[in-house]
C-alpha cells in the first residue's frame, strides 16, 4: 500500500483526489488546503484527514509521495521541499514558471533517484498511445512533417484577468496550454530540441500570449509545427491533436 497525500483541493486536486481515494494500492493519507470552505466539507463528508499546513502534515502522515495542485507560483518551492525530504512527487502542470528551475528540481529528482511526475494526461489516453505504436513500428514510413495542435475557449475577453494572465502566477498559452502539445509531441516522436521560429500572439491578454504559432525541430533532425490558441470561441472544450505525414501514410 502506497502512502499518498495531497496539496491544493481545487478542481484539479479533487480530480487527482477522486482517482487516489479509489485505488486498491492507495492510502491517502491527509489532504491540505487553505481554504476553510474546502477543508470543512472535506473534514464533513470524507474520511480524508485534513491539514492547512503542508509540512505539518508530511512530518505527521510520512507519505511515500505527494501530488502538489496548487498554484504554478508555489511549484518550485513546494516540490523542492518535497524532494529534499526524499518524498515521490506528482506535480500539476506547468511543472515551473521558468527553465531554471524545472532543471534544477529535475536534477534534484534525479540525484535522489526519486519520481517526479508532471500531469501531462495525453501520454495515456489509448488513442495517442495506438499512434506512437504505429510510429514505432514504421507503419508511416519515414516521418516526413508533423503538426501538433490545441485549440480551447479559456481567455474570451479583454479584462479578464486572472493568474493565468499574470506571467508571475500562470505563464500563459505557451506555459498552460501548448506544453501538453509539446509533451505529446515529445513522447510520440522526439523531444524538441529547438524552434527555428516562433510567434507569440496576445489577443485578450494584455501580459501573457494567448496563442503559440512556432516552426520546431526534433532531436531525430525532423521538423515540425506547432499551433495552440486559447482564446478560440468555436471550440466548446480544448481539443488537442497531432497529425503525422510519412512516406506511407498519414
Amino acid at each position: 500500500m502506497i502512502k499518498v497525500a495531497l496539496i491544493g483541493a481545487g478542481k484539479m486536486g479533487i480530480s487527482h483526489l477522486a482517482i487516489l481515494g479509489a485505488h486498491p494500492d492507495v492510502n491517502v493519507v491527509g489532504v491540505c488546503d487553505t481554504s476553510k470552505m474546502v477543508l470543512g466539507a472535506m473534514e464533513k463528508y470524507s474520511p480524508f484527514t485534513c491539514y492547512t499546513d503542508y509540512i505539518k502534515m508530511v512530518e505527521e502522515t510520512k507519505p511515500d509521495a505527494v501530488f502538489v495542485a496548487v498554484p504554478t507560483k508555489f511549484h518550485y518551492s513546494f516540490v523542492k521541499e518535497l524532494l529534499n525530504r526524499n518524498i515521490h512527487v506528482f506535480a500539476e502542470k506547468p511543472f515551473c514558471l521558468t527553465p531554471s528551475e524545472g532543471a534544477e528540481l529535475k536534477d534534484l529528482a534525479a540525484s535522489k533517484n526519486l519520481v517526479n511526475q508532471v500531469g501531462y494526461h495525453n501520454k495515456f489516453v489509448g488513442t495517442f498511445n495506438e499512434v506512437k505504436r504505429l510510429i514505432d513500428g514504421k507503419a508511416l514510413g519515414e516521418i516526413q512533417h508533423f503538426a501538433g495542435e490545441a485549440y480551447g475557449p479559456v481567455v474570451l475577453k479583454k479584462k479578464q484577468d486572472t493568474w493565468r494572465s499574470n506571467p508571475l502566477e500562470g505563464g500563459g498559452c505557451l506555459m498552460d496550454y501548448a506544453s501538453h502539445v509539446i509533451d505529446l509531441v515529445n513522447f510520440i516522436l522526439t523531444p524538441i530540441v529547438a524552434a527555428k521560429g516562433t510567434y507569440l500572439k496576445s489577443i485578450y491578454s494584455t501580459q501573457v500570449d494567448d496563442a503559440v504559432y512556432s516552426l520546431v525541430c526534433l532531436e531525430n533532425g525532423l521538423e515540425g509545427t506547432l499551433s495552440v490558441n486559447w482564446s478560440d470561441e468555436t471550440y466548446r472544450k480544448m481539443s488537442t491533436s497531432i497529425t503525422i505525414m510519412g512516406t506511407k501514410g498519414k
